[in-house]
């Protein structure tokens, strides 16, 4: 089933979103040099992504061990669901580790929770088909529960920012 799910054309067009994404970031920090923000988004939504790949490879584990459904580990998927569990857990710390020797833990940590969230639930949703049991309701909630999420890191990362310039800037 996991097979199935990865070549779903909404999990492949969501991994190039996010593969963009970083890259966007990475491209950016290296001509502008790295933000809090670009610390948090990144490792954020590597933490989204080793989320998928680590709920993938243990299911794949498990079916393996409790039904001996070994035919399927012999597949490039599940080796490389396996792969990417390991290098998307090792990246993210590694990213927040930096992220969190440059800034103040008190703003990286929610910013970087939010980007978390927010990648984890959108891909959980896409990857394991759960938007198809979504109502248009739920598809409205979902949507408004993210912007607000992403306004709040909007509004917190401002607040920061104008809290560490002088108070009498002229």
């Amino acid at each position: 089933r996991i097979k199935e799910l990865a070549g779903n054309p909404y999990v492949i067009n969501y991994l190039m979103f996010t593969l963009a994404a970083q890259g966007t970031l990475i491209l950016h920090g290296n001509r502008k040099g790295y933000s809090m923000l670009h610390y948090t988004a990144l490792a954020g939504s590597l933490g989204g992504e080793t989320l998928i790949f680590a709920k993938s490879s243990s299911e794949l584990v498990k079916n393996a061990i409790m039904k001996g459904e070994f035919d399927e580990l012999r597949n490039i998927i599940p080796i490389m669901a396996i792969i990417m569990t390991i290098v998307t857990a090792l990246t993210q710390l590694h990213v927040l580790n930096t992220g969190l020797a440059k800034f103040e833990a008190l703003v990286v940590i929610p910013v970087y929770q939010s980007f978390y969230n927010a990648f984890a639930i959108t891909g959980g949703l896409i990857f394991f088909q759960e938007y198809r049991a979504m109502s248009k309701k739920d598809t409205t909630m979902y949507s408004i529960g993210l912007m607000i999420t992403l306004v709040g890191v909007n509004m917190l990362v401002q607040q920061r920012r104008k809290s560490v310039l002088p108070s009498h800037v002229e």
